[in-house]
């Protein structure tokens, strides 16, 4: 998701569960990774079900979106009599609303069927920043809120949405008009090849599920080596993260994504708790937890020590600060101000999993060259 809406992500979190059959397994590699969303193969079609959010808005677990080959005429007739959503593949006219969602179909090679984003500022990937300059995708809307008459202007065939809490009115509006919403909830796995795994909807839309399935398996062993690798590691150092929102200290749970990456690259989270979403302190408490920690990773937005200093005194009382061991994800963006972290990161879990272990235990990967992170500035 984009970087302004930092704050809404971490004070608003809902549980996921991974959802799969035994009948999913002969398309997913690691099913016991996919988190949110499960695809059957059925008599001459696919069968998308996407979990509900759990909140009192929705009143059904899943939602179902048959998937035909556009070339079925018979079929999809047919089965348009039985199912609501019946979508046809492999989609050509697409429109998405979040950045989480553009790196798994540049990996699919599908980048061109994008035709609309809100918010194309955002965008960092240089295939995407390519087609917008070209006119070939188009905006539609601003920060991540689409605009009806856009919308409905490009006549897209699907769109890829997204909620937090209760389902967008639009939302209900275009698929009235005839337009399906398919939700993507990659923001709310809780292991990071969770989210990864949701280059799977879209193998499944552009006909191209044994290629996801082949770039998810490269992705999951690439950072199962990585975690073997850290695993070596002859120490653990302490780490902890977040910074202050209005003289509130948030920070990622005990259980949550960022912490889970921390883990993996063998370092010891300060926040220890069961928590999964994130999570708010007073500075004081944060200081008796993490004066004396090892590493700050993930200072929020702050790309320096002199805004860190600016933005609140409390910041240099860290060891963290004051032995510039801070390293941050919001300095790497792209042409137009995107932060590339919060657009790649959730689709490559191993390459954040190998900038930490090289932020971490630099003797591991010394030749590193990251991704995503780098040292403040001064």
């Amino acid at each position: 998701m984009k970087s302004f809406l930092y704050p809404i992500y971490i004070i608003i979190f809902f549980a996921s569960q991974s959802i799969f059959s035994q009948e999913a397994k002969a398309i997913f590699s690691y099913p016991e990774f996919v988190e949110g969303f499960n695809i059957t193969a059925k008599k001459g079609y696919k069968m998308l079900e996407i979990k509900q959010i759990n909140t009192p808005y929705n009143k059904t677990s899943h939602e179902q979106f048959v998937l035909v080959h556009r070339d079925s005429v018979a079929l999809i007739n047919s089965l348009k009599k039985q199912y609501k959503n019946v979508i046809r593949i492999p989609a050509e006219k697409i429109i998405v609303t979040s950045t989480t969602h553009l790196p798994g179909i540049d990996m699919l090679q599908s980048s061109e069927k994008v035709i609309g984003f809100p918010g194309t500022d955002f965008i960092s990937s240089a295939s995407f920043r390519s087609l917008i300059k070209k006119g070939k995708l188009k905006e539609m809307g601003q920060q991540e809120q689409l605009n009806l008459e856009l919308v409905l202007a490009a006549a897209p065939e699907l769109i890829i949405g997204y909620a937090v809490g209760e389902i967008p009115k639009l939302y209900k509006t275009l698929v009235q008009s005839g337009i399906p919403v398919i939700l993507n909830h990659d923001w709310l796995a809780q292991h990071p090849l969770g989210k990864a795994s949701w280059i799977y909807l879209y193998g499944a839309l552009f006909d191209k599920l044994d290629q996801a399935d082949q770039l998810f398996k490269a992705i999951h062993d690439q950072y199962n080596d990585a975690k073997k690798l850290a695993a070596k590691a002859l120490t653990t150092p302490t780490v902890f993260s977040g910074a202050m929102y209005k003289d509130v200290w948030y920070a990622p749970g005990g259980k949550s994504w960022a912490a889970q990456f921390i883990k993996d690259a063998n370092g010891s989270y300060i926040f220890n708790n069961h928590h999964t979403g994130s999570d708010s302190y007073g500075i004081e408490y944060v200081l008796t937890q993490a004066a004396y920690s090892d590493f700050w990773i993930g200072p929020a937005q702050y790309t320096s020590y002199r805004k860190m200093l600016k933005s609140s005194f409390h910041y240099s009382q860290f060891k963290a600060f004051k032995h510039k061991k801070i390293f941050s994800y919001s300095s790497n963006k792209g042409a137009t101000g995107g932060v590339l972290y919060y657009e790649l990161a959730p689709q490559r879990p191993d390459l954040v999993l190998k900038d930490l272990i090289a932020i971490l235990h630099p003797e591991l990967l010394p030749n590193h060259s990251f991704t995503f992170f780098k040292k403040l500035d001064d």
